[in-house]
C-alpha cells in the first residue's frame, strides 16, 4: 500500500493520500526516496518532471529523466532512482497494486507482454499540448479523489487511470507485430496472470509447478501458453525475475554475499552461487568484477 511505500519513495513538497491510502498525489517533490539498490516496486508510479534531472533505471534500462518528460512507472518492475540534481522537482501519482490492477481490469484486450514492453520504454518526452492535458488530468484525478461528497470516488478515479494507461497502452498495441493476427482472450488472460504471481511470489518459488497449481491447470499446459504468448517458457521468466533481481544488487557494492542471498531468499551463498552460475555461466565474483 502507498502509505508504507511512499513514505520511502516521497519526501519534501505538497502530499494528499486518498481513497484509504490507495492514492497519492504529489506537488512539487523535491525527492524520491528510492533506494540505491535496485528493488521490485510495489506499487505504481507517474512522475512528471518539472526542472531539473533524476537518473532512472528499470531493468538495466537507463534514462536521465529532465524537465517535460513524464515516467511511468509499472508495479512489479525492478526500480532505482537516483543522481537527483539540485534543483529536481515534480508532480508524482503513486498508486497501490491493488488500485493499478482493478485499472487494468477494465482493458478488454490486454497483452501480458505489456509489463516486458515497459521496461524500455517507460518515459516520454511531451509537448506542451501534452503537458496541459497532463496536468489536466493531474488536476481531475485529485479533485476526484478528495470529493468527500462523491459517492462514487473510487469509480471516478478509476476511470480517470483508465484513461491516462489506455494511451500508453495504445501505443504499446500500435507498435507491437505480437498484437497482430488475434489473439486468444484466455490465453491472454492467463499469461497475465502468470507474469502477476510472478512479481509476489518470484523470491520464494522458482519452480514452474507452483504457479500452475495457483492458476489451476497443468504445468505443461503453462509453459505452451507462455512460450506463446511470448517466446520465452514459464521456467525462463522466473528465472529471469530472480536473476534481474541478484544482477542488480551485484552492482551495488556495498552489498556483501551473504547480504544478497537473504535478501533474494535463498538458502545460503552456495545455493545463491549455483543458481546464478547455472543461469549465467558466471560466479557472482566473476559478475560483480566485469559489471
Amino acid at each position: 500500500m502507498p502509505n508504507r511505500d511512499s513514505e520511502k519513495l516521497i519526501t519534501d513538497g505538497y502530499t494528499t493520500t486518498l481513497l484509504g491510502d490507495e492514492l497519492m498525489v504529489c506537488e512539487n517533490m523535491k525527492h524520491i526516496r528510492v533506494t540505491s539498490v535496485p528493488s521490485y516496486t510495489e506499487v505504481g508510479m507517474i512522475i512528471l518532471c518539472l526542472r531539473g534531472t533524476a537518473k532512472i533505471c528499470i531493468f538495466d534500462n537507463i534514462h536521465i529523466l529532465a524537465k517535460n518528460e513524464l515516467a511511468v512507472i509499472l508495479p512489479g518492475q525492478l526500480v532505482s532512482i537516483t543522481e537527483l540534481s539540485h534543483d529536481f522537482l515534480c508532480n508524482i501519482v503513486v498508486l497501490s497494486r491493488a488500485l493499478f490492477d482493478d485499472t487494468l481490469s477494465g482493458f478488454s484486450r490486454f497483452s501480458p507482454l505489456f509489463f516486458v514492453y515497459m521496461r524500455s520504454h517507460y518515459w516520454y518526452e511531451l509537448t506542451g499540448e501534452e503537458i496541459e492535458r497532463f496536468k489536466l488530468f493531474y488536476g481531475s484525478l485529485a479533485q476526484r479523489a478528495k470529493d468527500p461528497t462523491h459517492f462514487f470516488r473510487r469509480e471516478s478515479v478509476l476511470l480517470l487511470l483508465r484513461i491516462f494507461y489506455l494511451d500508453i497502452y495504445n501505443e504499446y498495441y500500435s507498435k507491437s507485430h505480437l498484437m497482430k493476427g488475434g489473439s486468444d482472450m484466455g490465453k491472454s488472460k492467463l499469461a497475465h496472470d502468470f507474469f502477476c504471481l510472478i512479481m509476489q511470489h518470484y523470491r520464494e518459488h522458482k519452480d514452474v509447478a507452483f504457479y500452475a497449481d495457483k492458476l489451476c491447470i497443468t504445468s505443461k499446459y503453462l509453459s505452451m501458453v507462455i512460450k506463446e504468448a511470448s517466446g520465452k517458457t514459464a521456467k525462463d521468466w522466473i528465472v529471469e525475475y530472480a536473476i534481474l533481481e541478484v544482477k542488480a544488487m551485484l552492482k551495488n557494492s556495498t552489498m556483501n554475499i551473504q547480504e544478497i542471498s537473504i535478501k533474494t531468499n535463498f538458502a545460503n551463498q552456495s545455493s545463491l552461487g549455483r543458481f546464478f552460475r547455472k543461469h549465467t555461466g558466471m560466479t557472482l565474483t566473476e559478475y560483480r568484477m566485469h559489471r
